[in-house]
């Protein structure tokens, strides 16, 4: 390689070959859609829901897709397979009505604005621990897992991202008021009895 010469990937025609490429992905409709998939570890006993197979797409997962894709995974798994402990969901905001749900339910909360406005920034995560645990959401996670021989027994959580209300509640009035949006879940299965 000349001394002076560009690496490869910075050159013009390589450049150019990403824009077309991140254009063709965004555009509705065009050569990619979102294909949510559920893939299990090797060691399985866990296992990720996906939003879609690359990760160079923004895709989202409705309510409505999540219970069918859980529904349906969990009735292609063979009987012989081995339990699954627990189900990696991903960040919350790849589900606009899991964070939606958040940001809802932290307004509602009594004296909300006042207690976020006092937390300092490693203390809000601890604000929003009832909100994650709360038994509605846990319902709504759990509803595609009812006729099943799995029961959802919590939701484990890391990485707690806060946001303006206007921007992530059902309110756009709120404000700049501090609300959590995202977070890192993880649902925990056990055998149903």
């Amino acid at each position: 390689m000349r001394k002076n010469a560009r690496p490869a990937a910075r050159t013009p025609g390589f450049r150019a070959a990403l824009l077309v490429g991140a254009w063709v992905l965004s555009v509705p409709g065009g050569a990619a859609t979102c294909t949510p998939y559920i893939e299990e570890h090797p060691s399985g006993t866990t296992a990720s829901l996906r939003p879609h197979s690359t990760a160079f797409l923004d895709c989202q997962v409705t309510e409505a897709g999540y219970r069918e894709l859980v529904i349906q995974w969990l009735q292609s798994r063979p009987p012989t397979a081995p339990a699954i402990r627990s189900l990696y969901l991903g960040r919350a905001i790849a589900y606009p009505w899991i964070s939606r749900y958040l940001a809802d339910a932290a307004l509602q909360s009594p004296d909300w604005a006042a207690r976020v406005a006092q937390a300092r920034p490693g203390e809000r995560e601890w604000l929003a621990v009832p909100l994650l645990r709360d038994p509605l959401l846990l319902q709504r996670l759990a509803a595609p897992f009812a006729a099943t021989a799995y029961q959802v027994v919590g939701v484990s959580f890391e990485k707690v991202l806060f946001g303006r209300a206007d921007a992530y509640s059902s309110s756009r009035a709120a404000g700049a008021v501090k609300v959590p949006f995202d977070a890192q879940l993880w649902l925990r299965l056990e055998p149903r009895p």
